[in-house]
């Protein structure tokens, strides 16, 4: 039962990681986009480890929550509402891997060439993935609660 809830408080910290590297992530890629030269290099290589960190914390994230799953008790223990939590972070992963890592790739590649719609599309890319990643990471917050919650009411 230790081992589950040190896989539990992981598996939050990763979470939280992930939330937190991307409340900055539009910003910074708006901020390249305000920038030339050297300066606009050096905010999308900064914003390149932002997106790398964010990948490995959100892929740790969901081998902690598939971890705690196994070490609390499989199928057995869990609820419907688990299950689609495990579902939305599989989906949250996905949106970080191909969605905001590539559009980060190509708001680089954007810098490198020196193309403006490129780089404002890319922009657009990275700031709709971050954000369709907070909403599902909100909802998972909801679901990750709602048996307790359901239990209060």
């Amino acid at each position: 039962m230790l081992l589950k809830w040190i896989l539990v408080i992981l598996h939050i910290i990763t979470a939280a990681a992930w939330f937190g590297l991307g409340l900055r992530l539009t910003g910074q890629a708006r901020t390249v986009l305000e920038k030339d030269g050297d300066a606009q290099r050096a905010l999308a290589d900064d914003g390149q480890r932002s997106v790398w960190l964010m990948t490995i914390f959100i892929v740790l994230t969901l081998v902690f929550s598939i971890s705690a799953f196994i070490a609390g008790g499989h199928f057995d223990t869990y609820g419907p509402v688990y299950h689609s939590a495990v579902t939305l972070i599989v989906l949250l992963t996905l949106v970080q891997l191909f969605v905001i890592r590539p559009g980060w790739n190509a708001l680089q590649s954007a810098v490198d060439a020196a193309d403006r719609d490129a780089l404002e599309s890319a922009k657009s890319r990275v700031a709709i993935g971050t954000g369709v990643g907070h909403l599902l990471w909100l909802v998972l917050l909801v679901l990750m609660f709602a048996n307790r919650l359901v239990g209060v009411a």
